[in-house]
């Protein structure tokens, strides 16, 4: 019995630490991030084929490119080029899911896009106070250049 009840307080400790098994997950998931970022790139006609491209992680567990936010850079290295092509580095808000590209500070809002970040807020719950307090820490606000359609 005693194993029973360790079980059954290690499965709560973890509910209550995440949230997931009451429905509500205060951020979204690295993974979950970088499919938003490709859902951009998309959008914007950028095509990412994995043999020479990728979406790379820019954040590191004890120093992220930016606290608070995921940021991913999105580039290519093609055969017989002499560069590397660069197409720029996105920053997500796991709260909301905004995704800005950086350097710009755009903002993308797009229909599908949209659709989406509204099922993330529903399950996140971000309050507008938190989002604005962390909206400083990437330079860019949601009232900066703003890629639509």
């Amino acid at each position: 019995m005693m194993n029973g009840s360790r079980c059954i307080v290690a499965i709560v400790f973890g509910c209550l630490s995440s949230f997931s098994c009451f429905g509500q997950q205060t951020t979204i998931t690295e993974r979950e991030a970088a499919s938003l970022v490709r859902m951009v790139l998309r959008h914007e006609k950028i095509s990412l084929p994995s043999r020479y491209c990728e979406l790379e992680s820019l954040d590191r567990r004890a120093d992220p490119f930016i606290p608070d936010y995921y940021s991913f850079g999105a580039s290519c290295d093609f055969p017989g080029a002499a560069a590397t092509t660069p197409f720029g580095v996105y920053v997500v808000s796991p709260r909301t899911g905004q995704v800005w590209k950086f350097i710009e500070c755009t903002l993308y809002r797009f229909p599908g896009l949209r659709r989406v970040q509204r099922r993330i807020m529903q399950r996140t719950h971000p309050s507008e106070a938190e989002e604005s307090k962390h909206s400083f820490a990437h330079g860019c606000s949601s009232d900066e250049t703003s890629a639509e359609n």
